[in-house]
């Protein structure tokens, strides 16, 4: 969701000969030092000098950065790095440093290093030097380091070396889901190097964290945006920054979610951090849940039909136009909106330009002299400009969409009415008056017969007076509902068997492992699943279970 900012005036780690270093280092100096220069003019002819004359340029670099690096230049040796950084090439970053010196930007590149490697403590050290904590650049990073320090305190690290797989847990409470971690990592991996032409490097790293406070801390995003757009994960620092789906009351789909910002380190390794938002956010939309087999709710409600339903009621926004992220949106409805528009785009896009037009992009967008903008890249692979895309986009849009009067709420009335009938089905069973209890939940079934988890609380309580044939009704078909919960897959592979949805165990944890009926396969209490990481994320389940 949030995106790494950094320096873009090296697009190689070679100090040598490749043009495209030359020219990225080149334009990227002349940048800085035109902005120090007297006139606006030089500052022009300075641009062009380091694009039509990159391999002379890059001599220019050198005599400038060694004649006076107290001029405020960054030195080849941490641009050098911190290209590697962002490319996590982590081995090779630190073998640039290791012989580096000891200069301020050299160590705030090591503390860069330090972060990303989740050396937290290591990092806060290297940026608490004297002559390091006054640099503009070294305060961010510090405040992230004090942050991740703090979280990351007594902390637990499980490995999956044979894999390529590192998880952080904040709480041991969440060591039964590492074994569900790693198998959906390494296929995400593998689907999103088919996709998008990159392969992530092994390990994966990934944190689990308490709540969205310890994830504002570990990732530097504020709080209060975290909390108004709802935001669950991050990709920063080279690592997935993870909510545990025990903070949430019904859970969420976490490793969709897992997959989604999986997509935003492969786009940020495959482009040096240079894809735009619209690009990055579209993209990793797209890929949640092409690494796994797909149901029939996928997509549902579609994109599409979010995108043009948030544009009709003027929550739409232009695709250059999201700011700095979705999860800085002043609304969590905004930020829905906005991730359906560019995932939408992204699929328009995909569909028109051709199979091998999104690696393309990412190449054109990686090799691009750090002059243009990103979006020019998309002009070069189609030959149609992102401006242009986008009002063919909006017009097909319009002509594609459906009313989503399916997806509404009920009016507010109902739903008080409903939130009534539902508490008291459910203190009534609780105390064993299951036929008055199940009266009370039919009724709030009768309110809003498409709605999951209302057929799962009816179908308990025809579980509990015997009734099996009913309870099996109301959860046999897919056609009868919105959306699932995970509680309606558990229900529905419980009592549908075989005949149901494949994989229907597998989505049920895959949304809400920590539900006791979930994790336990719907056994009764003192009973267990036969299968070990089954039965481990069983007895978390009913132990950390909130009355």
């Amino acid at each position: 969701m949030t995106r790494m900012r950094w320096w873009p005036g090296v697009m190689s780690g070679s100090v040598g000969l490749p043009r495209r270093f030359c020219s990225g280092l080149t334009a990227g100096v002349a940048r800085r030092f035109a902005r120090r220069s007297a006139s606006g003019l030089g500052a022009e002819v300075l641009r062009r000098f380091a694009r039509r004359f990159a391999m002379l340029g890059v001599l220019m670099v050198l005599v400038v950065l060694g004649a006076g690096e107290a001029r405020g230049f960054l030195s080849i040796t941490a641009l050098r790095a911190r290209v590697k950084i962002v490319e996590l090439e982590l081995e090779e970053a630190a073998e640039l440093l290791a012989g580096a010196g000891d200069d301020a930007d050299v160590v705030i590149e090591r503390a860069r290093l330090g972060l990303y490697r989740g050396d937290c403590d290591g990092a806060l050290a290297l940026l608490s030097r004297h002559d390091v904590e006054p640099r503009d650049e070294a305060a961010g990073l510090l405040a992230v380091a004090k942050g991740c320090a703090r979280v990351t305190a007594a902390t637990l690290l499980v490995r999956d070396d044979e894999r390529g797989v590192v998880v952080r847990f904040q709480d041991d409470a969440d060591l039964p889901l590492f074994p569900y971690i790693a198998s959906a990592a390494v296929a995400m991996r593998d689907s999103l190097e088919r996709d998008l032409g990159t392969k992530l490097p092994s390990p994966v790293w990934i944190e689990l964290v308490r709540d969205q406070l310890s994830l504002a801390a570990v990732s530097g995003l504020p709080e209060s945006a975290a909390k108004t757009t709802g935001t669950v994960a991050v990709a920063k620092w080279g690592r997935v920054l993870m909510i545990s789906p025990r903070a949430a009351p019904s859970g969420y789909p976490w490793l969709d979610t897992l997959a989604h910002e999986m997509t935003h380190l492969v786009l940020s390794q495959a482009t040096v951090d240079r894809a735009p938002l619209w690009l990055q956010e579209g993209v990793a939309k797209r890929q949640e849940q092409r690494w796994r087999t797909a149901t029939i709710f996928d997509g549902t409600p579609s994109h599409d039909d979010v995108a043009l339903d948030g544009i009709r009621r003027g929550l739409g926004l232009a695709l250059t136009g999201l700011g700095p992220s979705i999860a800085m949106l002043p609304s969590a409805e905004q930020a829905m909106v906005a991730f359906a528009e560019v995932a939408s785009f992204m699929g328009y896009f995909s569909e028109h330009a051709g199979k091998d037009a999104m690696p393309l992009l990412l190449r054109t967008i990686r090799d691009a002299s750090p002059l243009s903008k990103p979006e020019d890249a998309i002009l070069e692979v189609s030959g149609t400009s992102l401006e242009a895309w986008e009002k063919r986009w909006r017009v097909w849009l319009e002509g594609a969409g459906r009313a989503r009067s399916d997806d509404a709420s009920p009016p507010r009335p109902i739903r008080k009415k409903l939130a009534r009938s539902l508490r008291l089905g459910e203190l009534l069973l609780s105390r064993g008056f299951h036929e008055a209890g199940a009266r009370k939940l039919k009724e709030a079934h009768e309110l809003a017969p498409r709605e999951a988890f209302l057929r799962c609380r009816y179908a308990d309580a025809a579980r509990l007076r015997g009734d099996l044939f009913h309870a099996e009704s109301l959860v046999r078909e897919p056609a009868d509902i919105r959306l699932p919960t995970a509680r309606w897959w558990s229900l529905h592979d419980e009592l549908v068997g075989k005949s149901g949805l494949a994989d229907a165990r597998w989505h049920a944890l895959a949304n809400d492992p920590f539900d006791p009926a979930v994790a336990c396969d719907e056994l009764p209490r003192g009973e267990y699943p036969s299968e070990p990481n089954r039965r481990a994320l069983c007895e978390a389940a009913r132990r950390y279970d909130l009355p």
